[in-house]
């Protein structure tokens, strides 16, 4: 085992790259102290960064490893890329009562928003969220704004989701077929929002209210 030594004066201090939770972007975090422990046999090593965002003066934890590493003969990194372990990566998924294709475009949705900053392509995968929504409830005919207009005219979209979902398409489309068109990092967590809002109405809070009647409804058996 070994810990991170100390930088001469004069000389420049190791970089890693990592993301900031308060500056939302990739940043060469400077490295303020480091923890290494060796393990020989098939396990891997670790090491363990202190980081510095040179913007803000957050600090940054993260984590590697030298799995790939210690396979290859002359390995082009000794240490995997940094995994931010402070402040905690968001794990927002939508719940398990949401189909799975639904649930892996928001979590796609969500990769490009807080992972990659690609805000116009959450956007687009937002909009992607609502086509599956309208697929498992059977809207399948015409464009996006026909079939969220079928599960409103339907009542399985009340007015305000109905102006939620349309204010998600409207965005999504642009986004998706308008070259000029850049989408922003608030408008882009807005739709992440309401995508959100609408799937777990949709789904979640669905199946609570009819396991909550199925209970109720149980008991007034019971005692009738």
């Amino acid at each position: 085992m070994k810990t991170g030594r100390s930088v001469a004066e004069g000389e420049s201090k190791e970089t890693l790259l990592a993301n900031c939770e308060y500056c939302e972007a990739t940043v060469a975090g400077v490295v303020e102290g480091s923890y290494q422990r060796y393990i020989d046999g098939p396990d891997c090593s670790y090491k363990w960064s202190l980081l510095r965002c040179p913007s803000c003066q957050s600090p940054i934890l993260v984590a590697q490893d030298d799995e790939d590493a210690r396979y290859m003969e002359e390995p082009d990194e000794p240490w995997s890329k940094p995994k931010r372990l402070y402040p905690l990566m968001s794990d927002r998924q939508l719940g398990f009562a949401v189909p799975e294709p639904i649930r892996a475009a928001f979590a796609e949705a969500r990769a490009c928003y807080t992972e990659a900053r690609a805000h116009t392509a959450c956007a687009i995968m937002c909009r992607k969220v609502l086509e599956g929504i309208c697929e498992s409830h059977g809207a399948t005919g015409g464009n996006l704004a026909q079939r969220l207009k079928q599960l409103s005219e339907s009542g399985q979209l009340d007015k305000r989701l109905f102006e939620w979902t349309d204010a998600v398409r409207l965005v999504g489309n642009e986004a998706a077929h308008d070259v000029s068109i850049t989408v922003s990092r608030e408008d882009a967590g807005d739709l992440l929002d309401l995508a959100e809002a609408v799937a777990e109405y949709l789904y979640t809070i669905k199946e609570k209210f009819e396991a909550f009647n199925k209970r109720r409804s149980a008991k007034a058996s019971g005692k009738s």
